[in-house]
């Protein structure tokens, strides 16, 4: 929760830096993929690292990370700096993301699916908190640049002293070989698993643009000053995804990723009609849908790649799985800023709606077309209960 929260916090303060250093929208995306192109680096190597040495150095590493980017945030310069101090809170919570759920695994087994739902909701309730804990103090004006990075260096330092008389979870460290898997696909699930990182593509590639400049169009779509209307939209985004996620883990991973994707299809398109109508509410109401169907499209996703990968070829599927996300995380939201500084935020906001929508619907095509290819004797999946925990190990 504490990453995750770290996270959004620069998300409602983004316009005031831009006003304060009077630079393009541009680079505000830069600052965001930033953070995004060193979290995959951390995602990839700290779970190797953690099994070699152990998962408390590894968290006290990331946690010091995390402090050391607030820092930076705190005694800000310029752009410069707020991309280093993305890159430290990039490689700090990437790696908390894989190690925690990894100490989580070492301390409970038995608990991997019950656990994991209450991972990511509480990933997602951190967002919201943050987001709308800090566009509100933005609105009053009381410090909005200072006091959001105090209070969470303050709970960042409390878990610092946890974790430094916590005793190790992992069962041998010393033991296992440092390596980072070679991302690879086996040819016998390529099919799952374009249909998987096109799904995953496509719903990162939203969530990529709504933390860095959709609450700045949001806010300017319904004509609202300051940017306390952007931390509502994040809110609304990360809390019916949470919701959704818990609704959808009930059901079939084909199913649900499907509905995801065909529901985030028609809702990027209904909710450009959204933002031109002005209205608050109907903006609002337009992105919390989004939100959910974001949800359900990442998480059916990334449960129907899980359910058919080799135990062999785990960590090499999820490492080229995580790579595509992180482009597609990236680079849709590079070009939105490049968009959004030579014609306007409300202007390029309808083209990535289409093309978000356009690869949503790319990937039910796709899925349609393998299904009717994919012969009937192919590898069985795997129960939900196994699916479940491997779930939480990726």
């Amino acid at each position: 929760m504490l990453g995750q929260a770290t996270s959004a916090i620069p998300s409602p303060l983004y316009s005031l830096y831009a006003d304060k250093w009077h630079y393009p929208p541009f680079l505000t995306t830069v600052i965001f993929a930033a953070y995004g192109a060193v979290a995959v680096v951390a995602i990839l190597c700290s779970g190797a690292l953690s099994d070699r040495y152990g998962r408390r150095p590894v968290l006290l590493v990331a946690v010091v990370l995390l402090l050391a980017g607030l820092a930076v945030f705190l005694f800000a310069t310029g752009p410069a700096s707020l991309v280093v101090a993305r890159m430290l809170n990039g490689l700090g919570i990437g790696a908390i993301v894989v190690v925690g759920g990894a100490a989580l695994l070492d301390i409970s087994p038995e608990r991997a699916a019950r656990s994991g739902t209450l991972t990511a909701v509480a990933f997602n309730v951190g967002i919201a908190v943050a987001a709308l804990g800090t566009a509100t103090l933005a609105q009053t004006g009381f410090h909005p640049l200072l006091l959001p990075y105090l209070a969470d260096a303050l709970i960042a330092l409390v878990l610092l002293v946890l974790l430094a008389v916590m005793r190790e979870p992992h069962p041998s460290p010393g033991g296992a070989p440092l390596g980072i898997p070679r991302p690879r696909v086996p040819k016998e699930i390529r099919g799952r698993f374009v249909f998987s990182v096109l799904g995953a593509g496509a719903a990162w590639a939203v969530l990529g643009v709504c933390f860095s400049l959709e609450p700045s169009i949001a806010s300017h779509a319904a004509h609202i000053d300051g940017p306390f209307f952007g931390g509502v939209i994040i809110a609304a985004v990360t809390l019916s995804a949470a919701c959704a996620q818990v609704v959808g883990g009930r059901y079939p991973a084909r199913t649900v990723a499907l509905t995801g994707d065909l529901a985030l299809a028609v809702l990027m398109l209904a909710g450009v009609g959204a933002f031109a109508t002005g209205d608050a509410v109907v903006i609002t109401v337009a992105v919390a849908l989004q939100g959910a169907a974001y949800g359900l499209a990442f998480g059916g996703s990334l449960r129907h790649l899980t359910a058919y990968i080799p135990a062999e070829s785990r960590g090499a599927v999820m490492s080229v799985f995580y790579l595509l996300a992180y482009g597609a995380l990236i680079t849709p939201t590079l070009l939105v800023g490049v968009g959004a500084t030579l014609w306007g935020d409300t202007t390029i906001f309808p083209v990535f709606a289409v093309l978000a929508a356009l690869l949503c619907l790319s990937a039910v095509l796709v899925e349609h077309v393998l299904e009717r290819r994919r012969p009937r004797t192919g590898a069985m999946p795997m129960p939900d209960a196994v699916v479940g925990e491997l779930d939480r190990v990726d």
